[in-house]
């Protein structure tokens, strides 16, 4: 009994975790930016986001994003805040820090502000069949339904929010 525990342990922290987008929900800054992104079934196991940001004034460094991570173990939207620190930066700092990190998976955003742009301007950026990618998820992240709260503020007053649900599961 013992080997066979051990057996599916291994396994399970081998195979790591495979995350699916659930749902995408703007709360604010209708005035700055406009996301009309949807998440969709891309297959039977995936889905992707679609959709467009829709910016409707230039954009540069004076708004500040942070991102809380929430955590529901059981996936029943009881959500406890996780204990993470990431720190807060700036727009375009963290589009350049974005892009020079996880460059090679940001291929379905067309006509996102390039590494050294700031402020840019009002423009359309398209996400076409965007499918959450796994290779940067850590194989110890806790499975369940994950939400990714993004606050812009300037001058500490909040001025744009929204979130992102995500769920983790094994992948076997």
């Amino acid at each position: 009994m013992l080997k066979k525990y051990l057996c599916i342990l291994c396994v399970v922290s081998v195979t790591g975790i495979k995350v699916v987008f659930e749902n995408f929900v703007q709360e604010s800054g209708y005035e700055y930016g406009t996301f009309d992104i949807r998440v969709r079934k891309f297959n039977r196991t995936v889905t992707s986001l679609n959709g467009s940001v829709f910016l409707h004034q230039w954009i540069d460094n004076s708004i500040v994003f942070s991102l809380d991570l929430f955590h529901s173990r059981l996936g029943n939207q009881q959500f406890n805040h996780y204990p993470m620190k990431l720190p807060s930066s700036g727009t375009c700092d963290f589009l350049d820090n974005l892009q020079s990190t996880y460059g090679e998976y940001l291929g379905p955003l067309k006509n996102i502000p390039a590494i050294g742009e700031c402020p840019f301007s009002p423009r359309t950026i398209d996400v076409i069949d965007y499918v959450f990618p796994s290779e940067p998820v850590p194989k110890v992240m806790p499975r369940g339904l994950w939400k990714a709260l993004l606050t812009g503020k300037i001058n500490e007053e909040e001025i744009v929010s929204y979130y992102v649900l995500v769920k983790g599961y094994d992948d076997f």
